[in-house]
């Protein structure tokens, strides 16, 4: 337990993300926070930019700063690769994960009746999962900020290519996906708008979009069998984060040569 508790103070002293990172969270939380008590009806809109800060947040590297030596004090003391590698992921995630919690628990003391949007809905948590997970998983052998760079790339490239399946999508507003895969007539209404035809060509086109741009989940509750359009991006995290770990634990790390 105690190695734990060492690996953790390390990356609270020196976090995997810049500190400005940090304090831009702080101040985005802070603001969305003032809209949602001001206008409960922005709540939704609301938690995107803390999303797409969180995209960047756990964007963070492990290899790069690992070769050059910043982790020693830690592999020469006994932790583990796992212990470390599971810090590192914790501490980058958990800034991101403190902004949703806090906008979440203000959101439900300002709610008026259980008919309006929470931020503890399934889709929500969904989506930050998603945005917590594989940016982290595709950018551990990166420089850091490239899995967030490459996520906001393919989403600009989805809009140029399928602009229906995102750009309808994103401007009805978060969670209109989520929304309207709660009943048979939503889910038609979906399929028509993304792809014409409501089968299975419309589950894969929704599922991708909500994947490509998670925030098209919050405050959607997507339990039951609306939920498993939120399978495929679920199933991607979970194994990019398996992948991640067994890289990170199984490889050699060289240090980089002196320049």
């Amino acid at each position: 337990m105690r190695r734990w508790i060492d690996v953790f103070r390390f990356f609270a002293v020196a976090p995997p993300m810049p500190l400005l990172m940090i304090g831009a969270l702080v101040v985005v939380t802070s603001i969305a926070a003032i809209a949602i008590v001001v206008n409960p009806q922005t709540t939704v809109r609301a938690l995107t930019p803390v999303l797409l800060l969180q995209l960047f947040a756990c964007s963070s590297g492990f290899d790069v700063p690992a070769r050059r030596g910043h982790y020693d004090l830690l592999m020469t003391r006994g932790q583990t690769r796992f212990q470390i590698v599971t810090a590192h992921w914790t501490a980058s995630a958990l800034p991101g994960v403190v902004g949703w919690l806090v906008l979440a628990l203000i959101c439900e003391g300002v709610r008026a009746d259980a008919g309006q949007v929470s931020l503890f809905s399934s889709g929500t948590m969904v989506a930050m999962s998603l945005v917590s997970t594989l940016p982290w998983a595709f950018t551990l052998r990166l420089p850091r900020f490239a899995g967030a760079i490459g996520w906001l790339l393919l989403v600009t490239l989805a809009m140029l290519v399928a602009p229906d399946a995102l750009t309808t999508s994103i401007a009805a507003g978060g969670g209109a996906v989520g929304r309207a895969l709660s009943d048979p007539p939503g889910l038609l209404a979906v399929g028509r708008a993304l792809s014409g035809s409501p089968g299975l060509l419309t589950w894969m086109q929704t599922a991708g979009a909500t994947l490509i741009y998670p925030p098209l989940l919050v405050g959607s509750d997507i339990s039951g069998s609306p939920g498993f359009v939120a399978v495929p991006g679920l199933l991607l995290a979970a194994a990019a984060l398996t992948v991640a770990f067994w890289s990170a634990v199984r490889r050699d790390i060289p240090l980089e040569a002196a320049q």
